[in-house]
């Protein structure tokens, strides 16, 4: 698949990972050479030119050393206004930081779904203003949404701080996998 400028990644690296016990971006699974942010990042630089990586304070330094020569890689700390809304204050933090392009859309992942593929992936990019779902379950931090600094704007005047907001504030449509994709998109809370 092509790579296009208006294609850009938000990673959701910026949580607590309190049932984790300890920050789940730098988790190297056994018999891995790559911790969980930076097997998200080579599965993203297959679609994406441009990644921006949400953090939290702590994570500056370490992922400043994890990808220092990856010039299209911008880390994103929580703005201090957000730091209690979750994955929605990393995705409004983004939007305050990314350069303004209506034309643009954003491939959007956690770090914590360590078995998503690359043809889970390409399904996204190929539709437009989706999340993901399963029949399962609805995966709203698995998603491709157009530009969307006025409707985040929106959410987080109201105080909302769920991702569900911004989706319906986009309305935003379900993409639907089969059940086999389902252990894909595990949310990995322990290690």
């Amino acid at each position: 698949m092509k790579k296009t400028d208006s294609l850009k990644a938000i990673v959701l690296a910026g949580g607590k990972s309190s049932r984790f016990g300890s920050d789940k971006a730098f988790y190297k699974p056994e018999g891995s050479s790559l911790c969980f942010v930076e097997q998200t990042i080579q599965k993203l630089e297959k679609f994406t030119r441009e990644i921006f990586i949400s953090v939290n304070q702590a994570q500056i330094q370490p992922m400043q050393r994890l990808f220092h020569s990856k010039k299209h890689i911008q880390l994103v700390p929580d703005l201090s206004e957000v730091t209690e809304y979750g994955p929605l204050g990393g995705l409004y933090s983004v939007s305050q930081k990314d350069s303004f392009d209506t034309g643009q859309s954003y491939l959007i992942l956690p770090v914590d779904l360590p078995r998503l593929t690359d043809d889970e992936l390409r399904m996204l990019v190929q539709a437009t203003n989706v999340y993901a779902a399963t029949p399962l379950k609805k995966h709203f931090l698995v998603a491709h949404l157009p530009f969307f600094k006025t409707e985040i704007e929106e959410a987080i005047a109201s105080r909302e701080h769920r991702v569900k907001s911004l989706l319906d504030l986009l309305t935003s449509e379900p993409l639907m996998f089969p059940s086999w994709a389902e252990p894909h998109f595990f949310n990995q809370n322990t290690k």
